[in-house]
This record gives C-alpha cells, sequence and structure tokens, in this order.
C-alpha cells in the first residue's frame, strides 16, 4: 500500500439486519477490515437502520464508537435519516443532536420497508442546512426522478450514490449529467476502465472511495490504484473529496497488513506486472448494448487489451465475441476469427455455439479449430433462452469430448444456466473440461457450483462476477481443491484489475493464487487432441 494514498471508505457498515448473516456485526469488525487493506477512516452507518428505528440505530452507533478502541477519529458515522422523523417527538431535533454530539456532516437515507422518499426529508433538511450535510444512499433506494428532484432542491447538498454495477451505469450517470451536485462511489464499479471513464465525463471531484461486499476484499482498492488518471486526481478519490465533504483535516496514511505467503497482491498495487504466468479465461470483444463502455468496436478494444495484458504481465486472454452471443454466432465467430487471427499468440478465442445455428455451425467446426484462433467453445443460455442442459447441445458437448475441449458456461441461479442444471451433462462427458463462468453468481449458485466441483473432476470454477456472491473464497476454497479454479475478468466488459485486485487480495498464500492465475488453465489447454 507504500505507493497508495490515504484511503476514506464512504461505503463503510456494520451492524446486525434482521435477514442474513451480518458481515461487521460489531465495528471492531469493521476497524479490522480497514487495517487489512490500510483504510484509515470509513465513512460507517448501521445496517440496523434498514429496517430498524433510525434513531435508535444512530444512537446505538455513535455508543459503540465511543465504546470501540482505537474507533474515534477512524469511523465517521452517517447518521441515518428518515421521513418519519418530522412526526416523532423530538426525532428532527435529536437528529440535529447527534450530528453535534458527533461532529458529522454525513445523513444515510435507507428506504424502509420501501415507503420513504428523499421528498420526505424536505422538513429534516431545512432542520439541519446550517451544519453543511451530505446524503448518501444506494442508488436504488429511490426512484430516478426522486433523485433528481431531491438534487435539484439542494443544489447545495451533495448527493452520493453508492454500490453501482454495470447495469444501472447508465441511471447513475445520466443523473450525474443532469445534475451538478450528484457523486458516485467506486465500491461497485468493475466496469471496463470505469474510473478512467468517470473522470473524463465528470470529473476526479464526482468520485469517491468506496468498499462494497466483504468479499469484494481489495477489488475497488486495485481498480483506483492501477486506473489510467493522474496522481492528483487519484488522491481525490481516495480520501480529498470525502475530506472535503466531512469538514476534515487530512490523515495519515495506514499501512495494509501483510497477507503471509501473499507476494502478487502488493506487486499489482505497486503497479509492476505480476511476474507469474496469467491466462485469463474468460474475455469478451465487441460492441455492447448494455455496458457503457469508452470504446465499443472491436478493432480498437484489441490493442488497448493487449497494452493492458502487458502493463499487468498476462500472457494469455481467451475470448468470445459479444456480437457471436448476441447476434449470428456464425458471423460473430468468423469476425473474431479475422481479427484476433494476426494477435493469436497472446488472444485466444472460444466458438460461441447457440443451438439456434446449429445447422450452420456444426459443418464450420472443424475448420474453426483447425485454425490458430480457437481453443474451446462459450454458451450464455440466458441470453438464448435455451436450459443449458437442453439436448440441442448436445453436438457441441460430443465434438467436445471427441476433441478434449474447454468449454466455458455462463452460469447464474435461474431458469436456464443453474450449475446444478450441469450435474448429468459432467458425468456424460468426462474428458469435457466444464467452465463454470461466474461460480453460479450468487449464493445459491455458488453452493451449487462447489456441489459440481466436489463430486467432477472436469468441472472448474471461474472467477470473474463471482463478486455478487457473499460467502468468502476462502471458504470455497476450502471446500474445492484449487486445482478446479480458473482465473477470469469478463473483460472488455469489467475491469481487468477490479477482478485481479479481488482474487489477488485473498487472506491466501501464492501456492494457491499463483495455479489459479495461470496454470490451471493451461493444463486444460494441453488436454487438446
Amino acid at each position: 500500500m507504500s505507493t497508495m494514498p490515504v484511503l476514506f471508505d464512504a461505503n463503510g457498515s456494520f451492524g446486525k439486519p434482521s435477514a442474513g448473516a451480518p458481515e461487521f456485526p460489531v465495528l471492531a469488525d469493521r476497524l479490522a477490515f480497514m487495517d487489512r487493506f490500510g483504510i484509515a477512516r470509513s465513512l460507517v452507518w448501521n445496517v440496523e437502520s434498514a429496517q430498524n428505528h433510525a434513531g435508535a440505530g444512530n444512537r446505538a452507533m455513535l455508543d459503540q464508537i465511543r465504546a470501540t478502541p482505537g474507533a474515534s477519529g477512524r469511523i465517521v458515522p452517517a447518521l441515518s435519516v428518515s421521513g418519519l422523523m418530522p412526526y416523532e417527538s423530538g426525532g428532527v431535533e435529536g437528529l440535529v443532536d447527534q450530528m453535534a454530539e458527533s461532529g458529522t456532516r454525513a445523513l444515510r437515507f435507507v428506504n424502509v420497508f420501501g415507503r420513504l422518499t428523499l421528498r420526505q426529508l424536505d422538513p429534516v433538511m431545512t432542520a439541519v442546512m446550517k451544519r453543511k450535510p451530505f446524503v448518501i444512499l444506494r442508488h436504488d433506494q429511490a426512484a430516478v426522478e426522486d433523485v433528481a428532484d431531491f438534487a435539484e432542491r439542494y443544489p447545495e447538498v451533495p448527493l452520493i450514490l453508492t454500490e453501482v454495477m454495470w447495469g444501472p451505469c447508465i441511471t447513475v450517470f445520466d443523473l450525474m449529467r443532469r445534475r451538478k451536485n450528484i457523486l458516485l462511489d467506486s465500491s461497485w464499479m468493475h466496469s471496463y476502465d470505469a474510473t478512467k471513464l468517470v473522470v473524463e465525463r465528470f470529473g476526479a471531484e464526482r468520485l469517491v472511495f468506496g468498499t462494497g461486499y466483504k468479499t469484494h476484499n481489495g477489488a475497488a482498492i486495485a481498480a483506483l490504484a492501477r486506473a489510467d488518471i493522474t496522481d492528483r486526481q487519484r488522491r481525490l478519490i481516495a480520501g480529498g473529496n470525502l475530506e472535503r465533504l466531512a469538514g476534515l483535516k487530512p490523515c495519515a496514511p495506514r499501512l495494509a497488513m501483510d497477507t503471509p505467503g501473499n507476494t502478487v497482491w502488493r506487486r499489482l498495487l505497486d503497479g509492476q506486472p505480476l511476474g507469474v504466468d496469467v491466462v485469463d479465461a474468460h474475455g469478451h470483444v465487441g460492441p455492447s448494448g448494455g455496458y457503457v463502455l469508452n470504446v465499443q468496436e472491436e478493432a480498437k478494444q484489441i490493442p488497448l487489451a493487449l497494452k493492458a495484458l502487458d502493463a499487468i504481465g498476462i500472457d494469455t486472454m481467451i475470448v468470445s465475441g459479444l456480437q457471436a452471443l448476441t447476434g449470428g454466432p456464425v458471423e460473430g465467430n468468423d469476425r473474431v476469427e479475422s481479427l484476433l487471427t494476426p494477435v493469436s499468440a497472446r488472444i485466444k478465442g472460444y466458438v460461441v455455439f447457440n443451438p439456434f445455428y446449429a445447422k450452420e455451425l456444426i459443418p464450420r467446426l472443424d475448420r474453426y479449430f483447425a485454425g490458430s484462433v480457437f481453443v474451446g467453445f462459450k454458451t450464455h443460455g440466458n441470453y438464448w433462452s435455451i436450459p443449458i442442459d437442453d439436448s440441442r447441445f448436445a453436438p457441441m458437448w460430443k465434438y467436445a469430448e471427441q476433441h478434449r475441449l474447454p468449454v466455458l458456461n455462463h452460469t447464474w441461479n435461474g431458469s436456464y444456466s443453474s450449475p446444478a442444471m450441469l450435474t448429468d451433462v459432467v458425468k456424460r462427458y468426462p474428458h469435457v473440461s466444464f467452465i463454470v463462468g461466474h461460480s453460479g453468481g450468487g449464493d445459491a449458485g455458488r453452493r451449487e457450483s462447489v456441489t459440481l466441483a466436489k463430486e467432477n473432476k472436469n468441472v472448474y470454477l471461474e472467477w470473474c462476477g463471482s463478486f455478487c456472491s457473499t460467502i468468502p473464497w476462502e471458504e470455497t476454497l476450502r471446500e474445492v481443491a484449487s486445482r478446479q479454479v480458473v482465473f477470469g475478468t469478463d473483460a472488455v466488459a469489467h475491469d481487468i484489475h477490479w477482478e485481479l485486485g479481488r482474487l489477488l487480495s485473498l487472506n491466501v498464500p501464492d501456492t494457491v493464487l499463483i495455479p489459479v492465475l495461470g496454470g490451471n488453465m493451461r493444463r486444460i489447454l494441453a488436454m487438446r487432441r
């Protein structure tokens, strides 16, 4: 962390929600997380306020800050605020007193039971305006026009929207375009080059550092450390902007605790190539109708990808074409092959096999795999509304079985690509390497993926997109042999550094990380006949 500026987390939390296991039950747990990653300060709210009473949750938090060694000065309270307060005896006055007691300017809006709005806060805002407040809320806790309306009525009140992943990006970016006092936190900002895009479009002053799930580990830190921005812009995002909003003086940086035996995490943060064999087993090229990307053309994406691979030290990347996945697969596969042939020593391809076009695809398979580009297959049942265990995939499975090829399957819990749907298929084709893309997505999908891998040695969990699960990967790696895990980024849709940082900051040694980074996928590719 020696090269990183002071980190001030805008999206800290603690507490015991009534539904689900707590990530940080008490403030000491939040402090331990901060110490592990060298985070100097965190703006923290009590998650119990998501269902419990705002004022009561605030009181419990302030009492715990006072009682927890090391919390004072590092834990900056974000007091929960509610439209119920004007109708409670002493409700608004109590909030004003809590702001004075703690010296905080930060208010956290949570839409309890889906009944609260920002507009309801007008009487509250009138009472606290002299304290120079700013408001933080998860991006989906208020309707778009409620957010826009509030920002327009209170142009002097900064409004920070948190936990924005690829889907809501366009909605939030449009709000930022319309209202200059809307800011964004970086916690879930995993789209390719997203930090640079925000800085170029809105300015570094509109972005603040934040962390997401505990299981995201150092993802947001790595994305900020390796973003193609100036050092001044990096300092503003890391902590300067939030210090200004909170009215706090700069504080000293904190060094992260070392993970015994883990050297690659430090190299990533220091801007060095990793110095080990890395294979990105899950990439894409092509224009996207959903992701906010600065560069959408394949011909321009490929040289940018090669530059990023060189800077990190990624030796090989295997991609599928987004046009093949979302349109005609023959034309899409042909385009990928044409573009990648000159760079096939570094970037390989997956043949997208959409069963709707099987009659056109099957006669081309021998030609595809005779060339220098294609090394396996890619499926995406969700895009095509075809269950992954549908018999129409049989020609692909049989070809992959005959030639010992890997198949990268998009998996997510649901009716088309849930990992458990592969239970019989993986046994039927023992010489196919089944790569479970995203490791099933959420918690249910992760559990299904783990069961599938434990029962079948030809099943491999794949890394990218698995951040939607709250199950720690350290726990998963105790259940599944590390030889059955492969690294992928989902670039150029996802940010390489964000996904890489999430992996390299696991509390595991190099002996576990290095095979996952490259060796496991090399072994899979070597099985080909």
